[in-house]
């Protein structure tokens, strides 16, 4: 027999529990303790007067709970008083109408506080008139009421095998939930019962129930304590970095998910106050993302102005790590490289130019300043005292248009045939495969077989080919 200390500390459980809104089990403590106290007799005035206190806000959730079931039982009276005034055509039908609401009174009764007797008494009375033009199913019917007896006694004494089973080491919080949950499901489908069953097997079940609830209640109070001690860590982390702290609560995070079930309503609230003692370090981190948004919208200025260059642009951006892989940071580093590829198209596109003016040099015999022309092509321009050779200009043309992928004149077939054979064995013979070297080459061949005297309209039409080929090949000019 429990003492008197300990009948203390279970109605301090039950008061927390009502608290916590857990009426049921609140509920469950009460009548242990009643029991307990009807089993000792005597009990000290403050134990009394506690437990009374216990037993009158038990009685109010009754009352509470009465409140909510008992309309619903008023609508299952005038349900089977329309069927008493309004019987159905066929007496199965009728039957089959009073079984479905004799069904749902006993779930009420299983669900929330018992019908009073009053009430009872109307709904059995009218139960018993409606039955009477259907008298030749009922015998079928009853024992049909029977049949769920025994399968409920069934269900019983499954519950109680496997509490045999289990006690020793009980399975895990959810298991247990899971089969108290598939034979309430079970219970249900044997429903109605004979009125003199009804409060018996109700009884039965919950006494088998019991042990299995009071080990799930148990195992939740573990987990209970083990979340209260990782809020707990939540409160004490406290180091300068920001990140540093997120760290901690994500790992933390993890170990939550470690820790089980403290039941649904114990896990809603222990998980808002988990969250809650972490809000401070992401209401941290949502003011530094926030500055480093103002600084990528200058940076985003200066991008569109052109006032900096993009590697200016990148290393500035990469001092903003409260934005790395936000979408924010993804477009502008997108928005960078595009003007990258603007800028590096621009000064190919000014580099082809002043490769296509090679040829004006020629014919001014002026000296270039330009230092994006090798010295090498121009040296060959400004000093070439080699005769005019036509074929080697016009080698020099087609191999550029082979390398630029341009179709020859059909008159250079074969020359061009020959070029390609012997790109093909510089290829296998690892010659001279760098684009911009062979390029250089090319073009110092030309100027060098090309005195400006000599430059006529056929030289011209050979360097017009070489210009287009030359726009092709800008990304690998030398």
């Amino acid at each position: 027999m429990e003492t008197s200390k300990d009948l203390f500390k279970s109605l301090d459980q039950a008061e927390k529990l009502f608290a916590d809104g857990a009426i049921k089990k609140a509920q469950k403590i009460v009548r242990d303790v009643n029991n307990q106290i009807k089993k000792s007799g005597k009990i000290p005035n403050k134990l009394r007067h506690k437990f009374n206190a216990a037993l009158a806000q038990s009685r109010y959730y009754d009352d509470v709970s009465s409140f909510a079931a008992n309309p619903k039982r008023n609508e299952l009276i005038d349900a089977i008083k329309n069927v008493v005034e309004n019987p159905s055509d066929t007496p199965k039908k009728q039957a089959n109408i009073i079984h479905e609401l004799q069904t749902k009174w006993q779930l009420l009764d299983l669900s929330s506080r018992p019908a009073g007797r009053e009430q009872w008494q109307t709904f059995n009375e009218l139960t018993n008139k409606a039955w009477e033009p259907c008298k030749e199913f009922f015998d079928e019917l009853k024992e049909k009421k029977i049949q769920n007896a025994v399968q409920r006694r069934i269900l019983i004494t499954k519950m109680n095998k496997y509490v045999e089973d289990n006690s020793v080491k009980w399975p895990e919080a959810r298991s247990l939930i899971n089969f108290i949950n598939s034979i309430f499901n079970e219970w249900k489908e044997y429903a109605p019962v004979l009125d003199k069953d009804l409060k018996k097997l109700r009884d039965e079940y919950y006494d088998a129930k019991k042990p299995i609830s009071k080990e799930i209640e148990r195992q939740e109070n573990i987990v209970i304590k083990a979340k209260e001690s990782l809020i707990s860590k939540v409160d004490l982390i406290n180091d300068d970095d920001n990140d540093a702290c997120i760290k901690k609560f994500n790992d933390l995070k993890q170990q939550w998910k470690l820790a089980g079930s403290a039941g649904r309503k114990n896990d809603n609230k222990l998980w808002d106050k988990f969250n809650k003692s972490a809000d401070r370090f992401f209401n941290a981190k949502k003011e530094d993302v926030e500055k480093d948004l103002e600084s990528l919208k200058l940076l985003t200025a200066d991008l569109k102005n052109k006032t900096k260059n993009p590697s200016e642009l990148r290393s500035e951006a990469a001092l903003l790590i409260n934005l790395n892989k936000t979408k924010e940071m993804q477009v502008f580093m997108k928005n960078v490289k595009t003007y990258q590829d603007n800028i590096a198209q621009e000064v190919s596109i000014a580099k082809v130019e002043s490769y296509k003016n090679l040829y004006e040099i020629l014919l001014d015999k002026k000296t270039s300043e330009d230092k994006s022309i090798p010295k090498s092509i121009l040296k060959a321009i400004q000093t070439s005292e080699n005769k005019l050779d036509k074929d080697k200009l016009t080698y020099s043309c087609i191999k550029l248009e082979v390398m630029a992928d341009i179709e020859s004149l059909k008159k250079d077939s074969k020359l061009r045939q020959t070029i390609q054979f012997e790109m093909l064995a510089d290829k296998f013979n690892k010659g001279v495969n760098n684009k911009k070297i062979l390029i250089e080459k090319l073009l110092v061949d030309f100027y060098s077989n090309l005195p400006a005297k000599d430059a006529g309209t056929d030289e011209k039409k050979l360097w017009s080919r070489i210009s287009k080929a030359l726009d092709n090949l800008s990304n690998d000019l030398p």
